[in-house]
């Protein structure tokens, strides 16, 4: 049987919980970086879907796209990015005919921290 590697230091992650996320997966490094691998790009993609909405000014795919963004973060255990996305979500739920201006400052804020999850992600999975 394979030998499980080392766990990866995950003490200095700010912006996702890979601890509880290795715990999730039965203390699983293994399982934690494959599903990172997995993660990292889905996230540039969903990002590029959500500003995508938002220059379209569709307010029903944004509230779309926070939806599951929101589902893949709390997964990821990402609480900052998860609580900024539900607050954008139910920003875009409560009125589906308003557009959301791309200067929005939840959208900025949301912006910026899922910026800084990706910049992470890449740093962590350098680790392998």
């Amino acid at each position: 049987m394979p030998r499980e590697p080392a766990p990866a230091p995950i003490e200095s992650a700010v912006h996702f919980d890979p601890a509880a996320l290795r715990h999730d997966l039965f203390d699983s490094t293994t399982a934690l970086f494959n599903v990172l691998h997995t993660v990292h790009p889905w996230l540039a993609d969903i990002r590029g879907q959500l500003r995508g909405a938002v220059d379209a000014g569709d307010t029903a795919s944004i509230a779309t796209i926070c939806h599951k963004l929101r589902g893949g973060l709390a997964q990821l255990r990402a609480s900052a990015a998860v609580d900024l996305v539900r607050q954008l979500e139910a920003a875009c739920k409560a009125d589906l005919n308003a557009t959301l201006a791309s200067d929005n400052s939840e959208l900025l804020e949301l912006e910026a921290e899922l910026e800084a999850l990706s910049a992470e992600l890449a740093q962590f999975l350098a680790l392998r």
